[in-house]
C-alpha cells in the first residue's frame, strides 16, 4: 500500500516537473518571439521609406530651386546665415552643387552649443560665393529676404522672431532714407550688421527687438557709407601719376 502511494506520488511530481519544464521552455519562446519582433520593428523603423503623394495632383507650373543644406541647416539651429543663399543667384549656386554633395560621403566636424559633431559637408561648408547681405543689391535683399522668411518658418522659428524680423525688414525697405543718395546701400549695411549682431546677442542671452528702427544707429551708418562713398570718388579721379 505505502509503495503504491509512493510511486502515485513520483509519478505526480514527475509530471509536475514536466509540467513546469514545459512552461518554462514556453515562455522562453515567448521572450524569443517578442525580442525578434521588436528588433524586426526597429530595424523597419530605420528602413528608408518613400513618402505618399497625392493622386491626380500635377507638377507645379514653376520649380522653385531650394537653398543650399548648409544655409537650411544653419536656419534649424536658430543661427545667422546670410541672405544671398535665398537669392536667386545662391540658390542656382545650390543647385549647381547638389548632386555632387548627394555622392560625396565626405564628413566634417561642426560645432553646435559647444558640442563637437560629425556632419556631411554639404551641412557645414559655406559657398565660396557668398555675399555678405550689404553687397546685395536691393532686389535681390527684397527677394531673399521673403524666400528666408518662408525658410525659417518651416523651420519652426517662433513666431514672436518671426514677426519681429518681418517687420523689421518692412521698415526699412519703405524707410523714407531710401529715396536719398546712396540710401539703398545705407538700408542694406544697417540690415547686415544689425541682423548679424541680433543673432549674436540673442546666443549670449542677450536679445532685443530687432524691429526697433535705431534711428541714431542708421545716421551713423549713413555717415560712414557717405564717407566712404567719397573716398572711392576720390580714388577714381586722382590722377595714376603725379604731374612734373
Amino acid at each position: 500500500m505505502a509503495w503504491n502511494l509512493q510511486r502515485a506520488a513520483d509519478a505526480r511530481a514527475a509530471q509536475q516537473a514536466e509540467q513546469a519544464c514545459r512552461e518554462q521552455e514556453e515562455e522562453d519562446e515567448r521572450l524569443t518571439r517578442e525580442e525578434a519582433e521588436c528588433e524586426q520593428h526597429e530595424a523597419d523603423k530605420k528602413k528608408h521609406k518613400m513618402n505618399p503623394f497625392t493622386l491626380g495632383v500635377s507638377v507645379p507650373d514653376v520649380l522653385v530651386h531650394p537653398p543650399s543644406q548648409y544655409a537650411l541647416q544653419k536656419l534649424s539651429t536658430f543661427d545667422y546665415v546670410e541672405l544671398w543663399y535665398f537669392t536667386l543667384a545662391g540658390r542656382l549656386d545650390a543647385a549647381k552643387h547638389s548632386n555632387k554633395s548627394q555622392a560625396d560621403d565626405t564628413f566634417g566636424i561642426s560645432k553646435v552649443e559647444d558640442h563637437l559633431t560629425v556632419r556631411s559637408i554639404a551641412l557645414v561648408r559655406a559657398s565660396c560665393n557668398t555675399l555678405s547681405d550689404h553687397n546685395l543689391s536691393f532686389s535681390e535683399f527684397l527677394q531673399a529676404k521673403n524666400f528666408f522668411l518662408n525658410h525659417a518658418r518651416k523651420a519652426e522659428w517662433p513666431i514672436v522672431h518671426l514677426d519681429a524680423l518681418a517687420k523689421f525688414f518692412w521698415l526699412l525697405e519703405t524707410h523714407p532714407m531710401i529715396q536719398l543718395p546712396l540710401g539703398e546701400r545705407i538700408i542694406l549695411t544697417y540690415t547686415s550688421h544689425v541682423r548679424l549682431d541680433w543673432h549674436q546677442e540673442l546666443k549670449a542671452g542677450r536679445g532685443y527687438d530687432i524691429s526697433i528702427t535705431n534711428q541714431h544707429l542708421l545716421r551713423t551708418i549713413a555717415d560712414e557709407v557717405r564717407a566712404l562713398n567719397d573716398e572711392l570718388i576720390k580714388v577714381k579721379v586722382s590722377p595714376s601719376h603725379p604731374i612734373s
